[in-house]
């Protein structure tokens, strides 16, 4: 509603006759401030008008779904809320009557958390995600003492002064947030606890006052907890406390008297009727004027002038009980300045549209005096019922927290019986070597030890201890996330309600695998925005997402662990650029960064004005970050359940020993079997699932061939290969299938038992739905970990990366100074239009081609990089490729889009055993395709063919075996020239 600013000629501020004559010309939305000599009235919504008396309306309500979907940072922004308080009801509410809390409950259950461990961590992180909308109120101009969100000590503690002292300094410590108020029952032992808490410089919101005197004696434990303070040398500043005064409960408990002695009718029975409904008010505006005594005079302006603030009354059980009276009675008749009024839900849209704002705490104060004087004439001893509604309120709270940790417990019990998905190991003749290894790892505690992070148990250096040390947080990334989806899911919310409508996600390696696998192995949720992944510097690529997506509603996550990762920082440059033509200074509004603290990234991003910056955990590498926000993020806004995928995560962080011995641990089982039968040669970990699956692979590829390609020593993932016949693989495979118990899966599975025959090791592991590949990731990473251990390698650095990016920032340097790239050897072939570069020789292509590959030895595996623009096609004929020489060879094959693959097995391929046969393809960008990178002298195209060279250069640099095949403009007709050359005669290779 428009503000209107009326001034009347006439006197008698808010209840004058002037004020009279304009609430009937303009109805109830119009509230009055004295200004000089005339009363100011202001048109407007009525939760907005009230702060021009200085009242501030906090909403007596908390739950997740708000605090998720919107609802309560609309009222903060719209409807000028200013702070929320919750207690025990009505966490019980929230908590126990609904399923918005199954999936934390579970996962805290299964870490073996306790009952009240559970409670205290549901309620911690709702008030964090609750203090963090209030915060740039808190921090703002003006704040008024407001952006406070309270949460109560247990109820059980209402007795119990040491057990609310050290309840409320650990609960203020939990949440962590200057804005929040610790909740202390105002009963006798209570009142020590307060002076204390304040003392240490907690906020602290006195709840269950109902009397005069209990008043006092509240606000004299705040001013003494302040010169406790004061005393020890500590700031006052920003120390706030409120006192909560309970009314409709008054009213409710003594009008029943009141009326039965009016019924009894003479004198007692008038003055009986004329208190009806009056006494809450009343002790109300009798409070107020104690307010104004206390927080005055010498004792407190010296207390002021140390920085402190007064402790405002707040009005708390104001939704009105009585169908009798207004509904807005305490509401409308306690304004006045410096208070605040707490509401529920109900009673805060009732004063929206009905309220009426005017200064009214002060009316009729000598009628306020007379109802409680004369109470005691009617045999009434005010501070009896008021200690009775002391101690019902105290039940009240204590029953429905007894409900809600009946409920929790139920929900803890049935979460232990959770299981995860079956895991069995048909090795053959490699079984007992690995039973073995396993029972002497157990013997040894290693599980122990291995959650520990004792380092030694990988490698015995110092430095290398050091960093596998720095890098183990991942152990526990999973419980910590449980605590950030309510951040992560109002984020969400944040975003559709901004109306984006697509989401690109920018990073390489780490930052993106997890969210290619989620995109892939799930449908698009419930108001989840279609996704794409941006990870390469291909330009037709580029131009593909560009031109396939609004860019004005598209959200772009540039994610970068380091914060100075070459490709993810020329993505965001170059989107940036795009949205400023669109949107000026506010494209940052369509960006979002996930980077490490400490980044360079913070800071530019900060200056660009991004959305939002989730900062990620040092201690967690990128391929071990698909738990953390680099994943989950981008998963929430697909629309995916992240609490239950975090929740499965938990169920194998406990099969895993996370929380205690386990008879049978997964993930260890897993990780000694690949880590044995890679000593024994079957080093080749060949992955085979559905199709609904086929991208797990590219996260298992980085994870594992990163981790452990290294030293000369390794495991090689040999994922996207179809299952074929026994007789063409070598004896260095291991099949691993990641399944459905649900999904057939006809084809796969037969194989697999043809494979088990012919006596080749097989793992199976059957998953009930896709939320278990939250599980999936957690089993695989401590399976990585463990394999290394068997290697004697640490798995949580990549010594030889560096060695392709080197190269290409050599190469970038030349362009910087000559406009190009420098030429390369000349081919050893040319034909057809497809140039052929390697140390081979031939007469034609079909020659070098076949003698490149006559290289091979039993145990060597091809690797494909193609540095091209995907499609279909090209991924058919890549595919061919693959099978000619699996089936001719009987090598394990691999193969990877550049340059997306030096993120993932490109550490393998030079830290490795050389046992590899590396065939790379690139191709001419055109002038039409290529695309020029803001800020930069040289194109997308440019990039990548300097970083095709510069990775090329490396496999020299380690001796490896290599052919370069360069396709031309036209790759897809480049390829199939050269499969002709491949399939001109069958492939052979050497016997040594």
């Amino acid at each position: 509603m428009p503000r209107c600013t009326v001034f009347t000629p006439a006197w008698g501020g808010s209840s004058g006759p002037a004020a009279k004559i304009v609430r009937r010309m303009l109805g109830p939305n119009v509230s009055f401030l004295n200004f000089g000599l005339s009363p100011k009235l202001t048109l407007m919504n009525p939760l907005v008008a009230i702060r021009d008396f200085d009242q501030s309306l906090w909403l007596d309500f908390i739950s997740r779904p708000i605090l998720i979907d919107g609802k309560l940072q609309r009222r903060i922004t719209d409807e000028a809320l200013r702070g929320v308080t919750s207690n025990p009801a009505i966490f019980a509410k929230a908590i126990g009557d609904s399923t918005d809390y199954d999936s934390a409950i579970k996962a805290l259950a299964l870490q073996g958390k306790t009952t009240d461990e559970i409670y205290t961590s549901l309620a911690v992180a709702d008030v964090q995600a609750a203090c963090d909308l209030f915060r740039p109120l808190y921090d703002g101009p003006g704040h008024g003492s407001d952006g406070y969100v309270s949460l109560e000590v247990s109820p059980e503690l209402v007795n119990d002064t040491e057990g609310t002292i050290a309840e409320g300094l650990a609960l203020w410590k939990a949440v962590n947030r200057p804005n929040v108020m610790i909740k202390v029952p105002a009963t006798l032992e209570g009142l020590p606890a307060i002076r204390r808490l304040i003392a240490e410089g907690v906020n602290v919101n006195v709840t269950l006052i109902f009397g005069l005197e209990r008043y006092q004696r509240v606000a004299e434990a705040f001013i003494q907890g302040l010169e406790d303070r004061a005393a020890a040398g500590l700031p006052l500043a920003r120390i706030d406390s409120v006192a909560s005064f309970f009314l409709s409960r008054i009213d409710v408990l003594l009008d029943p008297l009141l009326e039965k002695i009016a019924a009894e009718g003479g004198e007692k029975g008038e003055l009986a009727q004329s208190l009806v409904g009056e006494v809450a008010l009343a002790s109300a505006k009798q409070a107020y004027q104690l307010y104004k005594q206390i927080f005055a005079g010498p004792r407190w302006e010296a207390l002021k002038a140390k920085g402190a603030e007064t402790q405002r009354l707040l009005w708390a059980s104001t939704g009105n009980k009585n169908p009798k009276y207004d509904n807005l009675r305490y509401v409308d008749g306690l304004i006045g300045p410096h208070t605040v009024n707490t509401v529920p839900v109900e009673t805060l849209d009732l004063f929206r549209t009905h309220g009426k704002v005017a200064v009214t705490l002060e009316d009729n104060l000598d009628h306020a005096r007379q109802v409680l004087a004369r109470l005691p004439e009617l045999g009434i001893d005010l501070a009896e019922h008021t200690q009775f509604l002391e101690d019902d309120g105290a039940t009240k709270f204590k029953e429905p927290f007894a409900k809600l940790m009946q409920s929790i417990e139920q929900k803890r019990a049935l979460a232990s019986e959770a299981t995860v998905a079956e895991q069995t190991l048909q090795l053959g003749q490699y079984q007992a070597a690995v039973d073995a290894k396993v029972q002497e790892l157990s013997a040894k505690n290693f599980t122990a030890g291995f959650w520990d992070k004792k380092a030694d148990l990988w490698v015995q250096d110092e430095a290398g201890q050091q960093s596998i040390r720095a890098f183990m947080g991942w152990l526990r990334v999973a419980e910590t996330m449980v605590g950030a989806v309510p951040e992560i899911e109002q984020f969400v919310h944040e975003v559709n309600a901004a109306g984006f409508k697509h989401v690109v996600v920018m990073g390489m390696g780490g930052s993106t695998m997890a969210p290619i696998v989620f995109k892939s192995s799930f449908p698009m949720g419930p108001n989840g925005l279609p996704m794409s992944v941006l990870d390469t510097t291909d330009p037709g690529t580029v131009r593909q997402i560009e031109e396939s997506v609004p860019l004005a509603d598209t959200l772009f996550i540039v994610a970068s662990k380091s914060g100075t990762t070459a490709e993810p920082l020329a993505f965001g440059d170059y989107f940036y650029d795009r949205l400023k033509q669109i949107k000026g200074d506010k494209a940052g509004e369509n960006f979002v960064a996930i980077t490490d603290p400490g980044s360079k990234f913070v800071t530019a991003a900060t200056e660009q004005g991004y959305r939002r910056i989730f900062l990620n955990f040092a201690e967690v590498g990128g391929r071990f970050s698909a738990l953390s926000y680099f994943g989950l993020v981008p998963a929430a806004l697909y629309g995916l359940n992240i609490g239950e995928i975090l929740e499965r995560a938990v169920r194998m962080m406990r099969a895993s020993g996370a929380y205690g011995s386990v008879e049978h641990n997964p993930g260890l089982e897993l990780g000694v079997a690949l880590g044995v039968l890679a000593q024994q040669g079957r080093d080749k970990l060949t992955l085979i699932v559905p199709d609904s699956l086929s991208d797990l692979g590219l996260w298992l590829e980085q994870l594992i061939a990163e981790s452990t390609g290294k030293e000369g020593k390794g495991i090689l993932p040999i994922a996207g290969e179809p299952a074929h016949e026994p007789q063409f693989y070598g004896a260095d495979r291991v099949f691993v299938y990641v399944g459905y118990k649900t999904d057939a899966d006809v084809d796969n599975r037969t194989k697999l038992l043809a494979l088990e025959a012919a006596g080749h090791p097989i793992i199976r592991i059957l998953m009930d739905e896709p939320l278990d590949l939250g599980a999936e990731f957690f089993r695989w990473e401590v399976a990585t970990a463990v394999a290394s251990a068997m290697l004697e390698i640490n798995p949580f650095d990549q010594p030889n990366v560096q060695a392709a990016k080197t190269a290409t920032d050599s190469l970038m340097k030349v362009v910087q100074e000559k406009g190009s790239l420098p030429e390369g050897e000349a081919p050893k072939v040319r034909e057809n239009g497809v140039a052929y570069y390697t140390a081979v020789t031939g007469k034609d292509a079909a020659e070098v081609v076949h003698n490149f590959f006559a290289q091979a030895r039993p145990g060597d595996f091809l690797n494909i990089q193609a540095y091209l623009t995907e499609s279909e096609a090209l991924n058919e004929s890549l595919l061919q490729l693959r099978t000619q020489v699996q089936e001719q060879l009987h090598l394990a094959t691999t193969s990877g889009y550049g340059p997306r693959f030096l993120h993932s097995t490109g550490q393998y391929h030079k830290g490795g055993p050389d046992k590899g046969l590396f065939v790379q393809f690139t191709q001419d960008h055109a002038a039409g395709v290529d695309l020029a990178l803001p800020g930069r002298s040289y194109s997308f195209g440019t990039f990548k063919n300097a970083q095709a060279a510069g990775d090329l250069q490396a496999l020299h640099d380690y001796s490896r075996r290599t052919l370069r095949i360069h396709l031309g403009p036209d790759a897809e007709q480049g390829l199939r020239t050269v499969l002709a050359a491949l399939q001109a005669q069958p492939l052979t290779a050497s016997q040594a």
